[in-house]
C-alpha cells in the first residue's frame, strides 16, 4: 500500500513504561483501529500492533518492531497510519456528512440545522453539534447516542433529538444586565 492510500489514525504522544508501549492520540473514532494484529505504518515504517490496552481513556500501544522504552521514546510525535476503512460499512457519520442536516424533535418540529461539529476530549464519549435554530440563534447539541439518532425517510437524512436535558433549548434572547437594561 502506498503512502497516498493510507490514512492517519493517530499520533504517538509519549512512551509509557519500560516494555516499549506508547500512548497514542487517536485521530479516528472508528473502533478497533489499533487492535492487536492490525497492520499499521509508524513514521512510515510498516509494522503491526502487538498489543493495545486502555489507560486513562487513551490507548497504550506496543508496536511489533519496538521492544523497549528507548525505541518507544524515538516514536514521540510519529504519525500512525493504517489502511482506510469503507465509510459505508460504518455505523457512524463523517462530520462532512452531518453539516447541513436538519435537526428535528420527536414530533417532527424543526430545531435547527447543523452548522459544524465541535470536537471535545474523547473522555466525554461524544462530540458537540453546533446547531443554528430557525431564528438564527446558535446552540450546542451533544452528539450522544441516547440524545440523537440519524433517520433516513422520504424527506431525506436528518437527526432526531429526543430526551434533551431540560434547559438545553432555552436560549436566552433577552438577557438583562444588572442595571435592568436589556442587552441585544
Amino acid at each position: 500500500m502506498t503512502a497516498e492510500q493510507r490514512v492517519e489514525v493517530g499520533r504517538v504522544a509519549k512512551a509509557h513504561g519500560l516494555r516499549g508501549e506508547v500512548m497514542v492520540r487517536l485521530a479516528s473514532d472508528v473502533a478497533d483501529r489499533l487492535a492487536a494484529g492490525t497492520p499499521v505504518w509508524v513514521a512510515g515504517v510498516a509494522t503491526e500492533v502487538a498489543t493495545m490496552r486502555e489507560h486513562q481513556g487513551r490507548p497504550l500501544v506496543r508496536f511489533a518492531h519496538v521492544r523497549d522504552r528507548t525505541g518507544a521514546e524515538l516514536l514521540r510525535g510519529a504519525v500512525v497510519e493504517a489502511a482506510p476503512v469503507d465509510a459505508e460499512e460504518l455505523d457512524t457519520y463523517l462530520a462532512s456528512e452531518l453539516v447541513g442536516l436538519r435537526v428535528l424533535d420527536g414530533e417532527g418540529v424543526l430545531l435547527g440545522t447543523i452548522a459544524a461539529l465541535v470536537q471535545i476530549p474523547t473522555v466525554a464519549g461524544y462530540d458537540l453539534l453546533e446547531v443554528v435554530a430557525p431564528d438564527g440563534r446558535t446552540w450546542l447539541l451533544p452528539a450522544a447516542d441516547e440524545l440523537v439518532a440519524a433517520v433516513q425517510d422520504a424527506d431525506g437524512l436528518h437527526l432526531v433529538a429526543t430526551d434533551l436535558p431540560e434547559g438545553l433549548l432555552d436560549i436566552a434572547s433577552d438577557v438583562a444586565d444588572p442595571a435592568g437594561e436589556e442587552q441585544p
